[in-house]
């Protein structure tokens, strides 16, 4: 009986042990989230004329692989509203809304809340849905960004071309973001202390 009694709670204290050193969550959107924000300039070959459009945009991306410091795997998008000011091809105002959904692999800064590299690149490939002049549109989107640091800031300047099928219109859109979080501020002293202790980064 004593023997019994000693293993039950042998087994209980082992369990809540175990429950207690697992108590992280496996998945953290805290810990995966990403997002810059900031302005954007569009040109459309709407009607064969490159109408320009300047708008802001909003970048967040949510990390799927997040293992590693200076690489992820992302699903992402890149929301976007600018307005198209008068022309002489075009004498109208009116906007354009972009909510895209892609993939996106990123390597080295901003790759994930840890990344140690000064400067990173990311490239990927998704669908971009938009209102253009009133009218709804979709169509293929390649997007590609570069992230760096700049007067203890990081920045993310970013490439998206859309090709939307209904009004046979090649979007093409240049981004100037600041890239927004807390967890940059860890990330900053993570660049530096890299720098006199790379073999032992992670």
């Amino acid at each position: 009986m004593f023997i019994r009694s000693l293993l039950v709670i042998i087994f209980l204290a082992s369990a809540f042990s175990a429950a207690a050193q697992n108590t992280a969550p496996e998945f953290s959107l805290k810990d995966r989230y990403i997002s810059s924000a900031g302005f954007v300039f569009s040109r459309a070959n709407h009607d064969k004329d490159n109408e320009p459009f300047l708008g802001l945009c909003y970048s967040p991306s949510l990390n799927m692989l997040n293992k590693l410091s200076d690489f992820s795997v992302a699903i992402a998008s890149h929301f976007a509203v600018s307005n198209h000011f008068k022309t002489i091809n075009d004498p109208s105002d009116y906007l354009l809304l972009s909510f895209p959904a892609f993939i996106q692999f990123n390597v080295g800064h901003l790759a994930t809340h840890n990344f140690y590299s000064s400067l990173g690149i990311s490239f990927g490939a998704g669908y971009n849905f938009g209102v253009l002049n009133s009218e709804f549109d979709m169509g293929a989107l390649l997007i590609t960004t570069i992230h760096f640091w700049f007067l203890k800031h990081s920045f993310t300047v970013g490439y998206v071309q859309t090709h939307f099928q209904n009004h046979d219109t090649v979007m093409r859109e240049l981004s100037l973001q600041l890239n927004i979080g807390a967890y940059l501020k860890d990330a900053r002293n993570n660049n530096k202390i890299s720098k006199f202790v790379k073999p032992f980064r992670k």
